[in-house]
């Protein structure tokens, strides 16, 4: 079946206001929800799916359950002038991240770089969220979280090790679309994974291995990851992992059990602390230009920026409407029927 034949368009504008409803259906604070809903709706236009309001049954359920906290009370542990620990009450992993995000970039302000740890939190959605939020203040932006316990293994291993870790960072143009870089450290993310059995796509090999260590292509028996790049991605997941890890209080992947709160770290670069953030953003512009220009091999039309792909899905999407999956669009309506929210499409 073609794509399109499987997508309903919506507006994104409502479909935003309708997973606030959701959350406030549970007693979510509108401006918590608000906030919530506004980042899983934005990472839908820029086209990652999986990390966006097909979630939202999980976080709902979790919040339903307890299992994570509906109105936690986030709190300084510990800080200095360039640095932070913030504890999230096992609240939200959104609202801890535009927290903690925030944090950092006023601190950036001050002393030109900051950085930020958040222990006792939960799944924050697509790392790119926050890192982005450095750009309109002129900042370099990044952010990592330690996902939750291991899945992804080492070269020659089968033994998960590692978190499925994403990481990002977000550099400011000045006409260009930004640079931005969001990775998972994994060959890939696991609600990719999702996503292309979803539309009954096959899994490339190479991709994951089952519980005894044989390659498979089937998404229902892949059990663990290989790393992107191989021992590249392999280093760069426990590097990570050990700023939202260990470094913030947390633990390794490697020692998480199922249900381990999660670990973020964020900083920011304040632009103007080291040139002028005028001729920054000219000369990124001169570098987007001068990349996209690159020749190209004979199936390919060109050569795309890290993130550009995501910025011209999400042009296209406010323009024309926000394709999603019929499935996925029938699962956020059974959740607003037993929430008493009307899905505003149907």
């Amino acid at each position: 079946m073609d794509k399109k034949d499987q997508e309903i368009i919506v507006d994104s504008e409502e479909l935003r206001k309708f997973t606030s409803e959701i959350y406030q259906s549970i007693d979510v604070s509108k401006d918590d929800a608000d906030s919530i809903a506004g980042l899983q709706v934005e990472t839908d236009l820029r086209g990652v799916y999986s990390h966006g309001t097909r979630a939202l049954r999980r976080y709902v359920n979790g919040m339903r359950s307890g299992y994570i906290n509906p109105h936690p009370k986030m709190k300084i542990d510990k800080e200095g002038s360039a640095f932070a620990v913030l504890d999230g009450d096992i609240g939200s992993g959104y609202l801890a991240g535009i927290k903690g995000m925030n944090i950092a970039i006023e601190k950036a302000n001050l002393t030109g770089i900051s950085a930020v740890g958040v222990r006792n939190s939960e799944h924050f959605g697509a790392a790119a969220c926050y890192s982005m939020m450095a750009l309109k203040q002129g900042m370099i932006g990044f952010a990592t979280t330690n996902t939750g316990s291991a899945s992804v293994v080492a070269p020659g291993g089968i033994t998960p090790v590692i978190a499925n870790n994403p990481m990002s960072y977000a550099i400011p143009t000045k006409n260009e679309p930004p640079i931005v870089l969001d990775m998972a450290c994994g060959i890939a993310a696991w609600g990719r994974i999702v996503t292309m059995a979803l539309y009954s796509q096959p899994i490339p090999d190479g991709w994951l291995i089952t519980d005894d260590g044989q390659p498979t292509n089937d998404s229902s028996k892949g059990r663990y990851m290989n790393p992107t790049a191989g021992p590249k991605g392999y280093g760069l997941g426990l590097v990570v992992g050990t700023l939202a890890g260990p470094l913030v209080g947390g633990l390794s992947a490697c020692m998480k059990k199922n249900g381990e709160p999660s670990e973020h770290f964020f900083f920011a670069i304040n632009v103007n602390s080291f040139t002028c953030l005028d001729e920054f953003t000219a000369k990124m512009d001169e570098t987007v230009c001068k990349v996209r220009l690159s020749k190209t091999t004979p199936d390919s039309e060109r050569v795309y920026l890290p993130g550009e792909i995501e910025w011209l899905n999400r042009e296209k999407f406010l323009r024309d409407g926000l394709p999603l999956h019929k499935n996925h669009l029938q699962d956020l309506a059974d959740l607003g029927k037993e929430l008493g929210v009307k899905a505003f499409w149907i």
